[in-house]
C-alpha cells in the first residue's frame, strides 16, 4: 500500500493517493477483502491526517465509488462484501442501496460477453453480473492489486475453457486472438515452447488480465499493477514472453523477492503457509512510458525467517528505503540482477550440451518398484480385478494416461498397444526395465507407454548401451553436493534431487551414437587447442570431473543462484586430461561400473570399500525392516535388525541438493515404502529383505566412499582450472536452434 501510494502521489500527481477522486482501484481476486480493507484504512488515515476527521465521511463516500472487487467463490465473496461495507460505513461513508462494488463474478470471462438470461428469481444475480461486465469492459482502472490464486489446472478442452484461463487464454472465438498469446509467442520464438505448460496457471492469467485492463484498455493510460504471486516468472524460461510484455507495457518495475522455497535445496521461510516462493511486484506506467523502450526493472531480496521478513517489510515506507539492484535491460532477461564476476565468462552447460529433455513422468507410483517381483504382482492384481474396477487401480491422470486409452509403444517399437481396460486377465506383463529413480538409486519400471503420463519418447529413442544421461537442476538453485549426477538407465523426472524439469542432458541424440549432444564445432575447437582429437566421451568426462563435486557448488554458491550452470574449460591440454581422467573415474563409479570401465575391469562392478554387512538383515517376512537408524559415534548403520559398518557420517549425510542419498534409498526399501501412493497397487511391495538389497546397499556405500575420496583432488583441479586460462563463452560457436530440439523422428510424433 505504501509503495503504490507513493507512486500515486509523487509520480502520477494524485495528492490524496488512493483517496484521490481520479484513482479507481480494483482487486480482481478479492478473496475475503484484505487488500480493499487495506486501501480503505490507508487512504482514510491519510485524509484524516492531512484534512482532519471532518473530511473523512465525505472522502469515504467518494472512495466507496472508486473501489471494485471481483470474486468467483460465493463464501469469500459474501465475507468480503460484508467486511468492506462495514469498514466504509464505520468511517462515515454513505453507501448506495446495492452496497459496495464487490461483485460475484469470474474475472477471466470475456469482458464483452452478454449477461445471461436468468429467471426472475435470479435477477439480482443477473444485475450484479451485468455491472461486473460493465466494469470489465469500460471502467478505467488506475490501480489493480491483490493476491491472485495459484493453480496449475487440468488440461484444457473444448468443455472446460472457463476453468482453464477463460477469455485470457482462449479468446472469444476462432477470430479473436487471446491476449495470453502475448506471453506465449515470444517464448516460442526464443525456443522455449517445450516449457509453456508452466504458463498455464491462474496467477499468470490474472497477471495478463491486469496488464490489459490497466495499460491497454482504452487509451492505455498511466497506472499501477501490484500483485504478490508465485515468483517463477522472475527467471523461468517459459515466462520470458511474460517478462517481455511487461517490459513493453511498463516504464518501471520493482520486484521484492520474498523467497519461501519449501521444496528446493535451499529451503527458507515463506510469508504464507505454502511452499511455493513468492514475490511482490509493482509494475508502473506513466504518460511518458514508451513501448519500444524496455522498462527498467529493480530487484531486492528480503531474507530471513518469516518474522524477519515481515518485520523488514514493515520498515519499507517508500522506494528510497529499499536497496534496489538493477536488472538486465534485455527484453527476455530474468527479473534478477546479473551477478558480476569471471564465472559468467564461462559457457553455459546447456549451450555446450544443447538438447535438454525432461525425464519420465509416470503420473502413478505403482509402475515403479525397487524389485521386479513386486511389479509383476501388481500387474497380476490389476488384470484379475473386474474390468469396471481397473480404473481406480490404474489411477487415471487428469492430464495424462487413462486406463481406456491405447498408445503407441515406446521407441524403438512402434506397435499399437490395446487399452489396459480391455485386456484379458491372462495378458502377459509388459517388459520391466532398470530405471534411474533418484540419484544413485536404481529401481525398475514397466516399459509401457500406456502406463506413463509423459514417457519421454526422445529419451527412449536415444537409449543405447553407450548412452549416459547427465542430470542437474536448471530451474532451482543448486544446493550442497555435486552439481551433476549421472545414470545409464532412463531417468525419472525427479531423478536429480527429488525435483525436476528439463534437467537431463543425454550424451547422444540417437541410439546409434552417431550424433553427440555436444555443441557443433566445440570438439574441433578443443582438438585444435590441444593438438589431439577430443571425443564426446572425453568432453563428457571433463564436464563431470569439473561439476560433479561439492567444491563446485560451494565455490559458486552465489553465482548459481542465477540458475546458470557454467563450465570453466581450461586451455591447458595436460590439465584438461587430468580433469577428464578424474571425471571418467567418477562416471565409472556413478554408473555402477556400466560406463567408462577401466581397462582390465569387468563391466557392471564397482570397487569394494570399507563398509561391510556386519550383522545380516533377516530375510524372512517377519524380519523385514520397518525402520533404519544411524549411530555416528560408532559409524554403524542399523537396517532393522541388520548392521552395516563402518559408515562414516559424511556418507550417511551425503546429499544432492537436499536429497539425502543413503537415507532416501533406504526409505524406499523399508517395509511400508516411502513417498505418496497413487493406487491400492502401491501396497503390493517386496515381502522380505533380499540378498540383492544388501548387495545394492553395499555398492551404494562403496560408490559414495570412493566418491568422497576423490573430492580433494577434484577441488584442487577445479582451482587450477579457474586460476588458469579458460575459454570464454563468446569464443565458442553459436548454438544452432535445431540442436535444442529432440531427434526428428520423435519430434514428428511417431512415438508415445
Amino acid at each position: 500500500m505504501r509503495l503504490i501510494d507513493s507512486l500515486l502521489v509523487e509520480r502520477l500527481g494524485k495528492p490524496l493517493g488512493f483517496a484521490d477522486t481520479d484513482v479507481v482501484t480494483l482487486d480482481p481476486a478479492v478473496g475475503t477483502g484484505t487488500y480493499l480493507l487495506g486501501v480503505i484504512e490507508h487512504a482514510l488515515n491519510r485524509v484524516e491526517s492531512e484534512q482532519g476527521p471532518g473530511a473523512v465521511p465525505g472522502q469515504a463516500t467518494s472512495l466507496a465509488q472508486n473501489l471494485y472487487g471481483f470474486e468467483l467463490m460465493v463464501g469469500p465473496y459474501a465475507v468480503s462484501e460484508l467486511r468492506v461495507s462495514r469498514a466504509l460505513s464505520d468511517r462515515g461513508a454513505q453507501l448506495p442501496s446495492q452496497g459496495t462494488q464487490v461483485y460475484l463474478t469470474d474475472t477471466l470471462e470475456s469482458p464483452f460477453a452478454k449477461p445471461p438470461q436468468l429467471p426472475f428469481i435470479l435477477q439480482p444475480i443477473a444485475k450484479q453480473h451485468a455491472r461486473a461486465l460493465e466494469v470489465k469492459s469500460s471502467v478505467p482502472v488506475i490501480v489493480c492489486l491483490g493476491n491472485p490464486p495459484y493453480d496449475r489446472h487440468e488440461a484444457a478442452t473444448d468443455t472446460n475453457k472457463a476453468r482453464t484461463g477463460g477469455w485470457v487464454r482462449h479468446g472469444d472465438g476462432e477470430d479473436d486472438r487471446a491476449i495470453l498469446q502475448d506471453f506465449l509467442d515470444p517464448a516460442k520464438m526464443a525456443g522455449h515452447g517445450g516449457h509453456l505448460k508452466n504458463l498455464y496457471n491462474l496467477y499468470v492469467y490474472f497477471w495478463r488480465w491486469a496488464m490489459w485492463k490497466v495499460f491497454e484498455q482504452g487509451d492505455g493510460g498511466p497506472g499501477i499493477v501490484s500483485f504478490i504471486t508465485a515468483s517463477s516468472y522472475l527467471h523461468g524460461n517459459a515466462f520470458c514472453g511474460m517478462r517481455e510484455q511487461m517490459r513493453h507495457l511498463c516504464g518501471e518495475i520493482w520486484i521484492l523477492d520474498l523467497g519461501g522455497e519449501g521444496h528446493g535445496s535451499k529451503k527458507d521461510d515463506n510469508v504464507f503457509a505454502i511452499q511455493t516462493p513468492v514475490a511482490i511486484a509493482v509494475a508502473f506506467r506513466d504518460s511518458e512510458a514508451k513501448t519500444d523502450v524496455p522498462a527498467r526493472v529493480h530487484y531486492a531480496r528480503i531474507e530471513g525467517t518469516r518474522q524477519e521478513k515481515l518485520a523488514a517489510l514493515d520498515t519499507i515506507t517508500g522506494f528510497a528505503t529499499v536497496g534496489w539492484q538493477e536488472c538486465p535491460v534485455d527484453w527476455l532477461a530474468p527479473f534478477r540482477p546479473v551477478v558480476q564476476g569471471g564465472y559468467f565468462d564461462h559457457p553455459l552447460l546447456t549451450d555446450l550440451m544443447p538438447w535438454q529433455q525432461s525425464g519420465v513422468k509416470a503420473g502413478r507410483t505403482w509402475v515403479i518398484a525397487p524389485e521386479k517381483d513386486a511389479l509383476n504382482k501388481r500387474w497380476l492384481r490389476l488384470l484379475q480385478a473386474k474390468k469396471e474396477n481397473r480404473k481406480s487401480l490404474f489411477k487415471d491422470s487428469p492430464t495424462g494416461r487413462k486406463v481406456h486409452e491405447s498408445a503407441t509403444q515406446l521407441p524403438p517399437s512402434r506397435n499399437k498397444l490395446n487399452p489396459i481396460s480391455g485386456l484379458e486377465s491372462q495378458a502377459p506383463a509388459p517388459e520391466i526395465v532398470p530405471y534411474a529413480y533418484r540419484s544413485f538409486d536404481r529401481q525398475f519400471l514397466f516399459r509401457d507407454a500406456r502406463m506413463l503420463d509423459r514417457p519421454g519418447p526422445p529419451l527412449w529413442e536415444s537409449y543405447s548401451h553407450q548412452q549416459v544421461f547427465l542430470t542437474s537442476s536448471f530451474t532451482q538453485p543448486l544446493g550442497n553436493g555435486p552439481a551433476l549426477t549421472s545414470s545409464t538407465s532412463i531417468p525419472d523426472l525427479h531423478y536429480y534431487s527429488g525435483r525436476g524439469a528439463k534437467d537431463n542432458l543425454p550424451l547422444y541424440r540417437d541410439s546409434q551414437t552417431s550424433h553427440a549432444n555436444v555443441l557443433p564445432g566445440l570438439l574441433e575447437v578443443l582438438g585444435a587447442a590441444f593438438r589431439r582429437a577430443v571425443t564426446p566421451e572425453d568432453f563428457l568426462a571433463y564436464v563431470y570431473g569439473t561439476l560433479a563435486q561439492s567444491a563446485f557448488t560451494a565455490r559458486f554458491a552465489q553465482e548459481l543462484g542465477s540458475r546458470d550452470i557454467r563450465v570453466p574449460i581450461t586451455r591447458d591440454s595436460a590439465l584438461f586430461e587430468r580433469v577428464r581422467s578424474a571425471g571418467a573415474y567418477l562416471l565409472w563409479l556413478h554408473t555402477y561400473g556400466e560406463r567408462f570401465v577401466p581397462q582390465g575391469m569387468p563391466r557392471g562392478q564397482v570397487p569394494g570399500g570399507e563398509a561391510k554387512c556386519t550383522v545380516p538383515v533377516p530375510g524372512d517376512t517377519d524380519g523385514y525392516p520397518e525402520t533404519f537408524s544411524y549411530n555416528d559415534e560408532t559409524g554403524t548403520l542399523h537396517v532393522g535388525a541388520g548392521e552395516f559398518a563402518p559408515v562414516p557420517p559424511e556418507i550417511f549425510a551425503f546429499e544432492v541438493s537436499g536429497l539425502k542419498v543413503v537415507q532416501s534409498w533406504l526409505k524406499y526399501r523399508m517395509k511400508k515404502g516411502a513417498g505418496r501412493k497413487s493406487s491400492p497397487l502401491d501396497d503390493i511391495r517386496p515381502e522380505r529383505w533380499t540378498s540383492l538389497f544388501t548387495t545394492e546397499l553395499l555398492e551404494l556405500l562403496w560408490v559414495l566412499e570412493a566418491t568422497l575420496a576423490t573430492y580433494p583432488l577434484q577441488a584442487q583441479l577445479l582451482e587450477e582450472v579457474i586460476a588458469g586460462d579458460c575459454f570464454h563463452a563468446d569464443e565458442l560457436p553459436e548454438v544452432p536452434d535445431e540442436m535444442r530440439k529432440p531427434p526428428k523422428s520423435v519430434k514428428k510424433g511417431l512415438f508415445g
